[in-house]
């Protein structure tokens, strides 16, 4: 299911991320979008420090958009413990800057959220369960959403699972690290922690049909999540033939105990997307076959 319709302007931030390169090339077409990168920008996205508050500010100023969607973020739950300062100012300070900005400038907010803001014991989380992170990343992120609804009550807070789709190499997204840990030798993958491994693309549909289906009326909490759950050794185990690995030769690992603790199984159930068809129904397997192959040969 498409829909078309046709906005003024949309800011997109984290255009260069895994997640926003499909939120741009599905968007760019129909809607006036203005990407924002840093690191990897280049023309036509816009390069911006998003903790530069005047720059920022500026092109809020410039281009007066409609939508924004706050995709970027430090999402590796370990970086944390790294750069905690760092981590929690890109996920807290500037959310909240954007929160300002688009009050000011009469500006829709859609906020990029995640599955890691549950404990992992009580699953699946309907949008109204409550918090509770287990680590910094998770902590960021329920702290962002806590800010959004008392400063922009009418903030859309999209919450979503771990993510896959076309990268650049294979450590750039977490599930298909696995398959670069497959061809350098590893052999056996946690398989206590249960995800919903979801297709970028199949976000930025959903994301992109729903802004038309609501007449850009966003606002609360949604739950955008892919059906088929999988632990990491299952996820390498779909992987592995397109290695020429045996699956039956993976094992499970013991858990890292130097790594950020992370949820068990914090599945998000929809109920707001769902009755209006807004549902997403992939094939793991052969999704990550054809994100994956590109990169075997090399």
């Amino acid at each position: 299911m498409t829909f078309v319709f046709i906005m003024s302007t949309i800011m997109l931030s984290g255009a260069t991320g895994l997640l926003g390169r499909a939120l741009y090339q599905r968007l760019a077409p129909h809607h006036q979008v203005i990407g924002l990168g840093f690191s990897r920008a280049q023309p036509p996205l816009v390069k911006v420090d998003l903790t530069d508050a005047e720059a920022l500010s500026a092109l809020f100023s410039k281009h007066r958009p409609e939508v924004f969607i706050h995709a970027a973020a430090e999402r590796n739950p370990d970086q944390f413990d790294t750069d905690p300062q760092r981590s929690i100012q890109l996920n807290c300070e500037v959310t909240e800057h954007i929160a300002q900005l688009c009050t000011e400038y009469q500006c829709r907010l859609i906020f990029i959220s995640t599955d890691y803001v549950f404990d992992g014991q009580h699953p699946p989380y309907e949008e109204g369960a409550a918090v509770n992170p287990l680590n910094l990343y998770g902590e960021s992120k329920a702290r962002s959403e806590t800010l959004l609804q008392a400063n922009y009550p009418d903030a859309a807070i999209v919450r979503i699972p771990v993510l896959y789709g076309e990268v650049s190499h294979l450590k750039e997204s977490a599930v298909t690290t696995i398959a670069a840990q497959l061809k350098a030798g590893q052999r056996q993958f946690d398989d206590e922690a249960q995800r919903l491994p979801t297709d970028v693309n199949d976000i930025a549909d959903v994301l992109s049909n729903t802004l038309h289906m609501m007449n850009n009326d966003l606002s609360g909490i949604f739950h955008i999540s892919a059906s088929e759950k999988l632990t990491k050794l299952a996820m390498a185990q779909a992987m592995a033939p397109l290695l020429h690995i045996d699956p039956n030769s993976l094992s499970a690992a013991s858990v890292d105990s130097n790594a950020a603790p992370r949820p068990k199984d914090c599945q998000l159930r929809d109920t707001r997307l769902a009755p209006m068809g807004l549902t997403i129904d992939s094939d793991f397997s052969a999704r990550i076959a054809t994100v994956i192959a590109p990169h075997l040969s090399h």
